[in-house]
Formats: structure tokens, C-alpha cells, sequence
């Protein structure tokens, strides 16, 4: 068994290395010709000031900023209203009342990309902080990757425990399960994004119906990047953490929820692939312990060469100081996937600022 568990590491090592050599690193600043960010906000008061001050060194010429106050019951709007009532590069839409069969966020965004009228639209959350050349650097990459939809996962301040423990796993996911070498292949299956920041060519995303098509998706990145592979279109997965923060959660329960309700739709409600990852993050795991309990080369080596990948990951993440805690990061993860599995066979409702979902 020891043995069995060193080669199992020495594989994720090799391939979390190999793989990551294929992650697209921002190409040279281009102007766009024209681009709309698009940002939906509800009851995002702690992140308005440090979003706004961001965008407002970022923007360039030919960029608007479309903010969609998604009738927030805290100080939001008011901030919204404080901070760009004196900049014309900035357009508030009032929120309406969310339609029974859509998701909140992704009627959000279908009202968002109804008001822009510019070539490119950039979706970011309300969390997410840019440098001042990352647009254009977005931009460049997608036509360097010859793709009309583009996305990325950000570098991750972590200030809380399970911050720290499940928020840097977007990143382990994608380097130990997506084959980036695939990542342009025009197949559902090799779908992957981030809703924090998705770029889209925006007559290609009117064509493949936008977020109308996915009302209900409670995963919306995923679900919209599948349907830009469903019409035969060029998507890619790029490396925008040195460019791109997204400050996500503030408390170690606003975590826990926050992923509860994306972990397994992400994987489809499939109990296969759902049972799959379990048993992946699983081994991991028992790593620890059976160093601990067993040391010898293999549990030890084994050990050694899983922190040498996650050590990677995370430098390449930009994200400092948590990579020890893997171990107990895949503990977490394998129960947090595991609640959330128990929860669908339950049919328990998800909430989420203050919205149910079946």
C-alpha cells in the first residue's frame, strides 16, 4: 500500500508540473476596439471601493463600465452612486425584480450585456481588483489564443482558515484534472472557466444566445463556456493571477456556503465523477497520516512530492504561505464534496445572498 501511494504522488507531481507548462501566460497589452465590463453587484459593500479604484486606473480608451445594482438591501448602491457620480465611463442600471427561472447572477449578467453595445464584454465579479495593463493584456491573449471566449482563475488574498484551506483548490482542480494541452478542444467535456473574469467576443455571444441560455445555471461559467463549445467555438483557460485578485470570501462560513453550493454542480451532479474526485483527494489526504503513523521512504517521499506540486500550483497562483496545508486542504475539500452530494440526494435547498435554489 505504501508503495502504491508513493507512485500514485510521483504521478500528480509529474503531471501537475507538465501540465501547468501549458497554461498561456497574458500576452503584450493590445487595445481592444471597443469593450464593456460588465459587473453585476448585490450587497457587495465591502468590495465596491477597492473594485472602483481598480477600474478606474485600468480602464482605457474605448471602455465603459456597466454596473448592474442587483436591488442590494445594504449600502452598495449608495457607494456606486459616491464613486462615479462625477465619471462619465461609468453607467449604474437600477436592478428589476429577478423572473421566476433564472439564477441571480446570471440574470444579472443577461441585463448587463442587453445594456453594452461595445465588440468585446469582460464579466468580472464584484470581488475582483485588476492591475492597469490587465484588460488589454486580456484582450491580446484572446486573440493570440484565436478564441472568443476567454477565462482564468485570479490570485486569492486568504485571510480566514478554510480560505486558506479551500479557495486556492480552484487552482489545484485545474492543474491535477484539466488537460490544458486540451484546452482549445471544441467538446463540452473540456469546458472550464471562471466567472470571475470571462471575456467574450460579443457577436459570437449573441449568437450562441448568451446567458439566456443558461437562466438556471448555478455554475453559469462552466455552463456558458459549454455552450460556446456546443456551437463550435474557440474558448481557452489562461494564466491571469499576476494580473487579476478576487478577494472571495470574508468569513470562514461564507466559504463553506460559497462552494457548497458550486462544488458538485460543477461536476454535473454526476455521482460517478463526484465519487471520482473523492477518492482522488482522498489518497492525498491519507498521505498524513500514513507518513505519520508509517514513516518510511514511500509515505515520506510520497508526502514530500504532493507539497512539491501543490508548492508550485501556488507560486504559479500567486498565493503565499498555504501550500503546507494541502493535507488538510484535501481533508476539507473531500468533506465539503461529500456534504454536498448528501445534500442533492436530500434535495436540500442552497441559499445564497438571500435567494433560494432548488
Amino acid at each position: 500500500m505504501s508503495l502504491a501511494l508513493f507512485i500514485f504522488s510521483l504521478a500528480v507531481c509529474l503531471y501537475t508540473f507538465i501540465n501547468l507548462l501549458f497554461l498561456p501566460k497574458l500576452a503584450s497589452p493590445v487595445s481592444p476596439p471597443s469593450l464593456a465590463l460588465c459587473i453585476p453587484l448585490r450587497n457587495e459593500e465591502r468590495n465596491v471601493p477597492a473594485l472602483l479604484d481598480s477600474l478606474k486606473q485600468a480602464l482605457g480608451p474605448n471602455m465603459h463600465v456597466y454596473l448592474y445594482e442587483d436591488r442590494s438591501t445594504d449600502g452598495t448602491r449608495d457607494l456606486l452612486l459616491r464613486h462615479t457620480s462625477q465619471d462619465d465611463r461609468f453607467t449604474i442600471i437600477d436592478g428589476v425584480e429577478l423572473p421566476d427561472g433564472w439564477a441571480g447572477k446570471v440574470h444579472a449578467c443577461h441585463q448587463l450585456s442587453r445594456a453594452a453595445t461595445e465588440d468585446y464584454l469582460l464579466f468580472l465579479d464584484a470581488d475582483v481588483t485588476l492591475t492597469n495593463d490587465a484588460i488589454p493584456r486580456l484582450y491580446a491573449t484572446m486573440k493570440q489564443e484565436d478564441a472568443v471566449f476567454l477565462s482564468g482563475f485570479p490570485s486569492f488574498p486568504v485571510p480566514t482558515f478554510l480560505g486558506k484551506c479551500l479557495i486556492p483548490m480552484q487552482h489545484v482542480l485545474i492543474a491535477q484534472h484539466l488537460p490544458l494541452a486540451f484546452r482549445k478542444v471544441k467538446h463540452p467535456a473540456f469546458a472550464a472557466a471562471n466567472g470571475m473574469v470571462v471575456l467574450v467576443h460579443r457577436p459570437s455571444y449573441l449568437q450562441v444566445g448568451g446567458h439566456q441560455a443558461i437562466k438556471m445555471a448555478l455554475v453559469d461559467d462552466l455552463e456558458l463556456c459549454r455552450v460556446f463549445k456546443q456551437n463550435r467555438y474557440t474558448t481557452t483557460l489562461v494564466h491571469v493571477a499576476p494580473f487579476v485578485s478576487c478577494d472571495m470570501y470574508a468569513t470562514n462560513g461564507d466559504v463553506w456556503q460559497g462552494f457548497l453550493k458550486n462544488v458538485f454542480r460543477g461536476m454535473n451532479d454526476s455521482y460517478l465523477v463526484g465519487s471520482y474526485f473523492l477518492l482522488f483527494y482522498l489518497a492525498q489526504f491519507s498521505l498524513l497520516p500514513a507518513a505519520l503513523l508509517f514513516p518510511s521512504w514511500e509515505t515520506i517521499g510520497g508526502l514530500v512530492l504532493l507539497l512539491l506540486a501543490r508548492f508550485q500550483i501556488d507560486r504559479m497562483a500567486r498565493i503565499r504561505h498555504v501550500w503546507l496545508l494541502h493535507p488538510l486542504a484535501t481533508g476539507l475539500y473531500v468533506l465539503l464534496l461529500a456534504t454536498a452530494m448528501i445534500r442533492k440526494v436530500k434535495k436540500r435547498e442552497i441559499t445564497w445572498k438571500g435567494r433560494a435554489y432548488s
